[in-house]
């Protein structure tokens, strides 16, 4: 039965450590980046770094432009659940696409499209149209497109890489996702410094500085697609299509999910942890400004911050990652990431929310990225899109909840009083997935749905 075909396991298997003698050179080559010996996977990454860093600066800037253009903490929220709202309305539908249709030529019209929503921003900005309903308006098209766009790209991997470097793939993607989150903003910081030295020499061309920073945000977004349409179009796998995949149903996922404690177990979990702490990345402006005194360039750095700690972590889970440590992977970064949130709580000055915010995002990427690997090792080719679909549901389903609940909260009551709250949940959090991992990693030794041990405890 295809329901069985489908049980992540979180259970321990034996995986070989690193060979005795071997250089720190040697470990990066073999182990950590190894997926980039496969020519496909290596043009797939390289594309996917510059266009993600072009994505951080865009929305490093739209943040920072919005609550500009407001002063209304709440802003900034609502335009991240415009961004990732339409994947949960929209993601039975984007993941049966991805299995359906060739990936490679789905992802290639999803790029494309985030192409002309990037020239959209640029162009409202210029005139002077970049009204608040305006920009939530376009980044409604970007959630729209996105809710196809994530599926195919978690479910592309498999089809670049062999399946023993699926982990590290998949840690790779994290890892490059996570260098342009720590990038992307601080170029967007560098941005907006020329703007303020172009409006200083009255070079400004009557856009204020704010404008124009974020108009040469949107615009390099823009260029940065190109490279990830060349790179794609270099691709020879092409992420071949399961014409007949759909006809079962859109919501073959969420049965194959229910079907098994695991998957079920993990996805809950992993959906109220980003619920307490996701909210944090939208909040920042707020608290740059109102808690540390600080403007639009230190916000840059602090986002970057959170994206230097992610990046780390994306290291650690492509170097080290395996079936074995899953269970430690993903209470670590719960713990990792509470403890983020707590010190951003008590934080009054900028060093002591850097470390905070690095810490919250090395925990974050630590647990999301094992998650995801732990799907995706054991998803059928048939059903692998619509699994992928519903972890980027269950990624999207924390932001209105999360994102809203808290920037109604920080108008009413002082920041770091929201995070301390924040904190408080993803404790509970934490203290759940404890228990949940005691009978799962730790319990006895689990089985698949109909009592065959899974493919992922070979690791």
């Amino acid at each position: 039965m295809e329901s069985e075909a489908f049980t992540p396991s979180l259970t321990p298997a034996h995986a070989p450590g690193p060979r005795p003698g071997r250089s720190v050179l040697g470990v990066l080559r073999d182990r950590t980046f190894r997926s980039l010996r496969h020519p496909d996977y290596r043009r797939y990454f390289f594309g996917q770094i510059v266009s993600f860093t072009g994505s951080w600066m865009q929305s490093a800037a739209l943040m920072w432009l919005i609550y500009d253009l407001t002063a209304d903490p709440l802003w900034p929220p609502l335009m991240l659940v415009a961004q990732v709202g339409p994947t949960l309305l929209l993601g039975t539908w984007g993941g049966t696409l991805a299995d359906r249709l060739p990936k490679r030529r789905l992802i290639m019209a999803t790029q494309f499209g985030f192409l002309i929503t990037a020239l959209m921003l640029a162009g409202v900005t210029v005139a002077g149209l970049a009204s608040p309903w305006v920009l939530l308006a376009i980044q409604l098209l970007n959630g729209v497109l996105q809710s196809a766009d994530l599926p195919a790209r978690l479910s592309f991997a498999p089809d670049l890489v062999p399946r023993d470097d699926l982990i590290n793939a998949v840690s790779l993607n994290s890892m490059l996702f996570n260098s342009a989150r720590a990038v992307g903003p601080a170029l967007a910081g560098g941005a907006f410094l020329l703007a303020d030295a172009a409006a200083t020499a009255g070079l400004a061309g009557g856009l204020r500085p704010t404008f124009l920073g974020a108009v040469g945000c949107f615009a390099l977004n823009a260029v940065s697609y190109v490279a990830v349409l060349v790179a794609l179009n270099r691709i020879t796998a092409d992420g071949r299509g399961h014409p007949h995949a759909g006809d079962q149903s859109i919501w073959e996922g969420f049965r194959l999910a229910w079907a098994s404690p695991q998957v079920r177990g993990l996805l809950l979990l992993s959906g109220l942890l980003c619920v307490f702490a996701w909210p944090a990345l939208t909040l920042f402006p707020a608290f740059t400004k109102t808690v540390l005194g600080h403007s639009e360039k230190e916000y840059s750095v602090l986002v970057s911050a959170l994206g230097l700690g992610a990046l780390l972590s994306a290291l650690t889970t492509a170097t080290f990652g395996n079936s074995a440590r899953r269970g430690a992977f993903l209470l670590g970064g719960a713990i990792l990431a509470t403890a983020g949130l707590t010190g951003l709580a008590a934080s009054a000055t900028l060093p002591v929310a850097l470390v905070s915010t690095a810490a919250l995002g090395y925990g974050l990427i630590l647990y999301l990225s094992t998650g995801q690997s732990a799907l995706q090792l054991d998803s059928t080719a048939e059903t692998r899109g619509r699994m992928m679909a519903l972890w980027a549901m269950m990624l999207s389903a924390s932001a209105p909840v999360g994102h809203l609940a808290a920037g109604v909260a920080a108008q009413r009551v002082p920041v770091p009083h929201v995070f301390a709250v924040l904190a408080a949940g993803s404790a509970v959090v934490t203290i759940a997935l404890f228990v949940f991992l005691r009978g799962t990693l730790f319990g006895p030794k689990a089985t698949a749905v109909g009592g065959t041990a899974t493919s992922s405890q070979a690791g």
